[in-house]
């Protein structure tokens, strides 16, 4: 169910050195319209990247409990370097990222245990990057109460819901999170970190599972 998921369009590009429009191409993110329907009945209809159908469906119907995740029934008590974060989140936001690098339109995110990338997954939608990497360790039996999801967009605070649904302990976003979001994830107990760069991030909520090398 995986296709094309980048096309390339004829575009009329503005030149403000040269104060001319110029004709270009360039390449755009595939968006396509998906029907999921349990027991032969409809249960939605999303937009999203048509790569990773499989998982993104199995994510969908877990966080809306049509299907179990037995594996995650708890988080365990889990420290994660600063210094491993940044380098793996360095990896996310260049070279995994090969289609936002292409198009600017697409978000990336990465499931991660502490010392290498478990995951990576990729769409138009932030929400469905949450889900795929949901439903991809739901088929391949990940426990996710260690893990953490290191993501390119912004946490808002309909992701800090899919987060405590998913059991993950801790997210860190490129974007500043909501006050809501931050909000919940300390009612949570989700260590929730956003702001990030090369060299830096923002812990927002429950910085004890963070630590120095």
């Amino acid at each position: 169910m995986n296709g094309d998921k980048i096309v390339v369009c004829d575009v009329v590009r503005y030149d403000v050195r040269k104060n001319i429009f110029v004709a270009d191409k360039k390449f755009v993110s595939v968006e396509k319209c998906f029907e999921i329907r349990v027991n032969g009945q409809p249960f939605k209809k999303i937009f999203c990247s048509p790569e990773d159908m499989e998982d993104l469906v199995v994510g969908l119907l877990a966080q809306a409990e049509k299907i179990p995740a037995a594996e995650n029934i708890s988080r365990s008590e889990v420290k994660f370097s600063a210094e491993k974060i940044l380098n793996c989140a360095d990896k996310l936001l260049g070279e995994l990222s090969t289609t936002h690098g292409k198009t600017n339109g697409v978000h990336s995110g990465i499931l991660f245990d502490g010392e290498k990338i478990l995951l990576h997954r990729e769409d138009i939608g932030r929400h469905n990057v949450f889900d795929k990497i949901f439903g991809a360790a739901i088929r391949q039996k990940i426990f996710l109460g260690d893990k953490m999801i290191i993501f390119s967009g912004r946490c808002s605070s309909e992701m800090i819901l899919k987060i405590f649904r998913m059991k993950i302990p801790v997210v860190v976003a490129k974007s500043v999170p909501t006050t809501h979001a931050i909000n919940l994830a300390k009612n949570f107990g989700i260590t929730l970190a956003g702001r990030l760069t090369a060299d830096s991030f923002c812990i927002y909520s429950n910085p004890e599972r963070i630590v120095l090398s």
